[in-house]
């Protein structure tokens, strides 16, 4: 992927983790707009960083997916990257009763999310003379850390979408890349358990 002369978009950019790609990004000269549920957060980012544009979207919403992604494409019609960094990570129990909310929420955000988003600006990004999606999974699709098995899940279920996209698109003008960082303790597992390991 070149890192410059982009148009940016990038999921969640507010979260700690993504704000410092997407400052990287702008740092070099992209033109970079991140999105996410919590404006607070947006207005923050974007403060800091004249010059870097914000959208409201929630990830769990197929209607606002589609409204956000129509405005994004007629407001910045040179869009050519897209940083797929949705994720909420919840302990749960897969020895037992798994809580309903929990599974569709997780399921929701971590894997339709990223999917539905892509899909929505898959022909434009096609249209482009180089594109690039970027997708966030984990370390956890491969080990998984069993205290997290339906987040674990997600990724892994990410991950082979990733396989068959980039496959698919592998005549195209379009990238598509994995970023599986190893799992540590950070605000998206509040938990005052002591770190397990991965299961085996």
């Amino acid at each position: 992927m070149k890192l410059t002369d982009n148009t940016s978009s990038s999921l969640a950019g507010a979260q700690v983790s993504v704000r410092g790609l997407a400052e990287s990004l702008h740092k070099l000269g992209n033109k970079v707009i991140i999105s996410g549920r919590r404006k607070e957060h947006l207005d923050a980012t974007t403060k800091a960083n004249p010059g870097m544009d914000s959208v409201e979207l929630d990830i769990s919403d197929p209607a606002n997916i589609a409204a956000v992604t129509k405005k994004l494409i007629a407001n910045y019609p040179a869009l050519n990257v897209l940083i797929n960094n949705a994720g909420i990570m919840q302990i749960d129990d897969a020895a037992g009763k798994i809580d309903d909310q929990l599974l569709t929420s997780t399921v929701t955000t971590n894997l339709l999310g990223p999917i539905r988003l892509t899909s929505a600006l898959i022909e434009h990004l096609k249209k482009q003379p180089r594109a690039t999606i970027i997708y966030n999974t984990s370390a956890l699709a491969f080990v998984p850390l069993a205290l997290t098995a339906v987040y674990s899940s997600t990724k892994a279920a990410l991950h082979s979408y990733v396989l068959s996209q980039r496959h698919k698109l592998n005549a195209s003008s379009v990238s598509v890349l994995e970023i599986s960082p190893p799992w540590v303790q950070t605000d998206l597992l509040n938990s005052k358990e002591e770190k397990r390991g991965p299961c085996r």
